[in-house]
């Protein structure tokens, strides 16, 4: 694993925290964080993995209400304006979000950025479940 994630899995584990970590076919590190039956997949890319991304596939979408999460999509990137909302080609609705991190910072900015997505996640879940379920 590269520098960043080194340091983000330490900070994970100092904590007591599940995970998984690997490195991708593109060498990036990955660090998958299990949280209430989701993953949240985190990526370090670039020199010292400086580069972090990280995403969450909340649900699969069903056809005939794909229509409904783009127009729900629209409505929570406006409220979430650093966390990106979209439905992916597999009809997947994915949160999104990406930083630029340093060594020096990197498992605190990381570890941050995790629960906010995790937060907003449990935020949007009664908007997500009426778009799809209703």
């Amino acid at each position: 694993m590269n520098a960043c994630a080194e340091a983000f899995a330490a900070l994970l584990e100092s904590k007591g925290l599940q995970y998984q970590s690997g490195v991708d076919k593109d060498g990036d590190s990955v660090i998958d964080f299990p949280y209430n039956g989701k993953v949240t997949k985190c990526f370090f890319a670039g020199e010292d993995g400086a580069y972090f991304s990280l995403y969450q596939v909340y649900e699969r979408i069903p056809e005939d209400k794909y229509a409904d999460l783009l127009f729900l999509c629209n409505e929570l990137n406006c409220r979430y304006k650093w966390a990106t909302f979209y439905v992916d080609g597999d009809r997947d609705l994915v949160i999104h979000d990406d930083a630029l991190l340093t060594v020096d910072t990197a498992a605190d900015e990381a570890f941050e950025l995790l629960v906010r997505i995790i937060k907003i996640v449990d935020d949007v879940k009664p908007a997500v479940m009426k778009a799809i379920y209703a």
